[in-house]
């Protein structure tokens, strides 16, 4: 029996998550930019709504995942997950000055970057918060 009834959709959320974040990586070098915006997007909300479930919060709309995160990442101070969503937001932005110049680029590798971190950073909290769980159990 799990230790925590969510248990399955956290693997779930995290399985599609980690795929996610991955096929943006690859949709993004191979030029598919808006792709790749879209697979992000997804693979942090769910990196989100499985902390969430991990604390035993239960998360609905698109707006309260960001209230979440943002505060999530307040709580954790880790400035990559508190501003996640509004790096996410400006990054179809930063995409599209860097396609019109090579030299900005960088700024959005800056940005891929902070965002993975965040979604890498939201599964950790999610294993030592069912670890705390297992050993309190």
């Amino acid at each position: 029996m799990d230790a925590h009834p969510d248990t399955k959709r956290i693997d779930r959320y995290r399985s599609q998550s980690l795929r996610l974040l991955e096929s943006a990586m690859t949709e993004l070098r191979s030029g598919r930019w808006n792709r790749s915006e879209e697979m992000l997007w997804g693979s942090l909300t769910l990196a989100v709504k499985g902390a969430a479930l991990s604390r035993g919060d239960e998360l609905g709309d698109d707006e309260s995942v960001r209230e979440y995160a943002a505060v999530l990442g307040s709580d954790l101070r880790d400035r990559r997950v508190r501003e996640s969503f509004a790096q996410l937001a400006s990054l179809t932005e930063a995409l599209e000055r860097a396609r019109e110049t090579r030299r900005r680029v960088e700024g959005v590798f800056r940005a891929l970057d902070d965002i993975s971190g965040a979604v890498e950073r939201l599964w950790d909290l999610v294993d030592a918060n069912q670890s705390s769980q297992e050993s309190s159990a």
